[in-house]
């Protein structure tokens, strides 16, 4: 990564709907150049998917976070792989201390983030996992 890369990953940090045309005029490149540096970016895994900040028209009405332990000898890499794969998981965190990961569940229902703990709680090499149901969105 040079230092185009980086001002435009603190470009995209600032602003990530500006067009392309604008990200190249910042970073003086030309509009190709900048799209191969994002493409190359996504690519290398700097920049991962599209974020979506909640509002009053979103469909996700429940939110919670999974607090998760693993069985003794057993690493994030063993489960991340079907941890991934499960449905209205939005972020997965290692943590230090007591606990090994905390995820973030986005669902329209109770049941589809009941439903999205039970798989979690599944997965070989989970110990346990305590549910967090948000009540208000506060930041």
């Amino acid at each position: 990564m040079d230092d185009k890369d980086k001002l435009l990953i603190a470009l995209l940090r600032r602003d990530a709907r500006q067009p392309i045309v604008a990200l190249a005029r910042e970073l003086v490149l030309s509009r190709s150049a900048t799209q191969e540096r994002l493409a190359k970016l996504l690519t290398r895994g700097y920049i991962q998917g599209f974020t979506v900040i909640e509002d009053s028209c979103s469909s996700v009405r429940q939110t919670a976070h999974l607090l998760v332990k693993l069985q003794i000898g057993k690493k994030c890499a063993d489960v991340l792989p079907r941890l991934k794969k499960i449905s209205h998981i939005v972020s997965i965190d290692s943590v230090a201390g007591d606990l090994d990961l905390v995820m973030r569940v986005e669902a329209q229902t109770i049941a589809e983030v009941e439903n999205a703990r039970a798989t979690v709680a599944a997965v070989l090499g989970i110990q346990d996992v305590t549910t967090l149901i948000s009540l208000e969105k506060h930041v």
